[in-house]
Formats: C-alpha cells, structure tokens, sequence
C-alpha cells in the first residue's frame, strides 16, 4: 500500500465505518498497545471500538486522523499520523472535556489480498496528558 491508500482509510474512521470494515479480512490480528486492546478474528468487536471514532453522533468528541508518512510496500508497513480530538466529553478518564488535543502515533499494517490481516499501533499517550495538564514525563531537549 501507500501514503494515498493510508489516508483514505484514516478518512474512513469518519463516519464511513462499513468502507472502514471491509478493508479487515476474516482473519486478522488488530492491536492497539496503548488502550490494551486485542482483538482477533472478531469482526462485530472491531467494529463496536471503531464506533468510538466515528464522529456520527453531533454530541460526541470528534476525531481526526492525517497520515503523515507511509515506510513500506503493498504488502506492508508502518504509517506515521497525527490524531487531532474535539473533546466535548472526558476521554479515558482523563479531564479532557471542552479541550482540543493532537497527537502523534505509527500503525504497522500486514496486508494480503489488499485487505489488512494485521494492524498494530502506538501513540504519543505523554503528550497527551501534558496537553490535559496531567502528570507526565518530562520532555527532553537536545
């Protein structure tokens, strides 16, 4: 795949959630490390946490995925992005309501048949809590 191919899926999280789910085959490993999230073969649970992001409900936070950068080949790689969220609520727990934060975060995709089989991501969890005025780890100047 490529960076075109990256962002168009990013922009599928945005109320275009069955495009979003027909990306996945039947077997896949989805991941995400910071939330502790696992799920493996389980279409109707990756489809019930990607409602979270969706942006349908006008009441709701609204997020915003941009790829940023795309290091790998059709078969696979790891996208680099940035998540901009409207919070209108708390997220995670965190006091995050009426504030707008950015971070950035890479997802690693496997892909076969041009469907992802594996998907794996990380995000900037400290920045986060620094825009929320959460403890966090310094950050280091060089």
């Amino acid at each position: 795949m490529n960076l075109e191919w990256e962002q168009n899926w990013l922009e599928q999280f945005d109320n275009r959630l069955e495009e979003l789910m027909a990306n996945y085959t039947d077997h896949f490993e989805y991941e995400d490390m910071n939330l502790g999230v696992r799920i493996v073969d389980d279409k109707p649970a990756l489809r019930q946490l990607f409602k979270t992001f969706e942006n349908k409900d006008p009441e709701a936070s609204k997020h915003y995925f941009n790829a940023t950068r795309y290091h790998g080949n059709e078969d696979g790689g790891t996208l680099e992005w940035t998540w901009k969220i409207e919070h209108t609520s708390d997220f995670l727990g965190l006091p995050t309501t009426g504030k707008n934060t950015q971070v950035r975060g890479m997802t690693i995709h496997k892909f076969k048949a041009e469907k992802i089989i594996l998907e794996r991501s990380l995000w900037d969890t400290a920045s986060l809590l620094r825009q929320v005025g959460m403890p966090a780890p310094i950050e280091l100047e060089f």
